[in-house]
């Protein structure tokens, strides 16, 4: 199956406290730092990669160190990159805590203007699946995926439920995946979403589980008790797990946990995707659940 994930690539400098700092001057040294290739999307294509999916990767980067790092990275698990090129790399710092909670500052945004998406219209037209990305620059890409029909999977990542940004990415997917961290009700927006239209909303609530809406029933289930190395490219795992559950037939309670699975590998290793995935591990961690 060929898996289209459209925009979200970065460099990111990771930073480790024990706690976040107090709002003061002060000089803290970090448990540990190290700098890794990041973003939603680049999380993503590696994920599906690793699940043995033919996948191709849309996103912006700069012919800088950081550009080509990224470009290394995939080309190392063998992802099919196609680089926008503009004047920087994304870059994130993102400060973590023992509880991994985290604070992530955008250090470099590049230019977004002039995408030509008509440039990428046979990847889009050779996909079976469109995974969008709430970049800006992505909402180039929806008039051509809309003209070839193809279904399309969007990570809302932590809206409010109100904010217009969103509008468009919302409007133009099937299924939805989102976290609670910021809707007051999220079962009611979950039907409101899926009263639309949506053939299945998908929320993650941290350390509280996940909650997937496909029919007129929720399925919930509850998260692991995990030790914290990194929870960078968490919600991103969650995201290609159940999904690959839903590709493949799997029932809603065990595509989420498929889902889970996922997300706890990605907890338990430093890289934003394990480098121990694959799909037979994946098969070996799902029939330990049973």
């Amino acid at each position: 199956m060929k898996v289209l994930v459209i925009g979200g690539a970065s460099y990111d400098e990771i930073i480790h406290l024990d706690k976040f700092p107090e709002p003061a001057p002060k000089t803290i040294f970090a448990r540990e730092s190290y700098q890794t290739p990041g973003s939603t999307g680049l999380g993503k294509a590696l994920a599906f990669k690793k699940l043995g999916y033919d996948v191709d990767f849309i996103a912006v980067i700069a012919k800088d160190t950081y550009g080509k790092n990224i470009e290394k990275a995939l080309a190392k698990e063998k992802v099919n990159f196609f680089p926008i090129y503009k004047d920087q790399t994304e870059r994130h710092t993102n400060i973590l805590n023992k509880l991994g909670q985290r604070i992530s500052i955008f250090t470099a945004v590049p230019t977004y203007d002039e995408i030509k998406a008509v440039d990428y219209e046979r990847l889009i037209k050779g996909a079976d699946i469109v995974v969008l990305n709430i970049k800006s620059y992505c909402k180039a890409f929806i008039s051509l995926i809309k003209t070839h029909e193809k279904p399309v999977y969007c990570d809302l990542h932590d809206y409010d439920g109100t904010d217009e940004y969103y509008k468009e990415f919302i409007e133009n997917s099937e299924y939805i995946f989102m976290s609670s961290e910021r809707i007051h009700n999220f079962q009611v927006f979950m039907k409101d979403l899926k009263k639309k239209g949506k053939k299945w909303i998908v929320c993650t609530h941290g350390q509280k589980g996940s909650t997937a809406l496909t029919s007129d029933k929720f399925d919930t289930i509850p998260a692991t008790k995990l030790e914290v190395v990194d929870t960078n490219g968490a919600g991103d795992n969650f995201f290609v797990g159940f999904v690959h559950g839903y590709l493949n037939d799997f029932n809603t309670e065990d595509s989420l946990l498929l889902g889970r699975i996922l997300a706890d590998s990605c907890i338990e290793s430093k890289e934003i995707v394990n480098t121990e995935l694959s799909l037979e591990y994946l098969n070996k961690k799902f029939l330990e659940t049973m």
